[in-house]
């Protein structure tokens, strides 16, 4: 949880909330999301992350997410979260739905493992098992990051699926992992 930490900060801030750590984070458990299988990112989450109950207990929970990529480590996630009590739990991804492959460098090579590929905000809010589900428009990303929207001299493929090189899916990961 700790990618999201920012943003919550932010968001608490601009909002007038409490930012309050409902899951504390085991740092000697690894990134989740790029296990080889589902069975064992499904235990590395339940392993790394921890609800302090005291905090979740029949409150209404917002969570800030940076990302949602297969949707399957955020879903483990909220079950934790329900199975501690929390009454209702809403998400705000302080990016873009990740809707387009990304051959560099990061661990989503092909559309079919992205989950906003293929089903809509809503699918995903029901399939993760939230109250509500609200991700950052690009337009707002870039206006966040202070850039020129024609100009922003960084890559949002992954959101817009207008890559700044061409390259050829079949080949693109086996490349870049040489």
């Amino acid at each position: 949880p700790d990618s999201g930490n920012y943003a919550a900060l932010g968001f608490a801030e601009a909002a007038g909330v409490p930012f309050e750590m409902g899951l504390i984070r085991n740092h000697y458990v690894g990134r989740t999301f790029i296990q080889p299988s589902q069975a064992m990112r499904d235990f590395a989450v339940r392993v790394k992350l921890n609800p302090v109950r005291q905090l979740l207990q029949d409150q209404r929970v917002l969570l800030i997410e940076d990302s949602i990529i297969r949707g399957t480590t955020t879903r483990t996630r909220i079950q934790t979260l329900r199975e501690a009590g929390a009454k209702e739990l809403h998400m705000f991804v302080s990016c873009p739905p990740h809707r387009h492959p990304c051959p560099y460098g990061i661990d989503f090579s092909t559309k079919g493992e992205l989950i906003a590929a293929s089903h809509s905000v809503d699918e995903i809010r029901k399939f993760i098992g939230l109250d509500s589900l609200n991700y950052l428009s690009l337009a707002g990303l870039l206006e966040g990051a202070r850039a020129n929207p024609d100009d922003h001299g960084f890559c949002v493929a992954c959101f817009d699926g207008n890559y700044p090189v061409e390259y050829e899916a079949e080949v693109a990961k086996d490349c870049f992992e040489r």
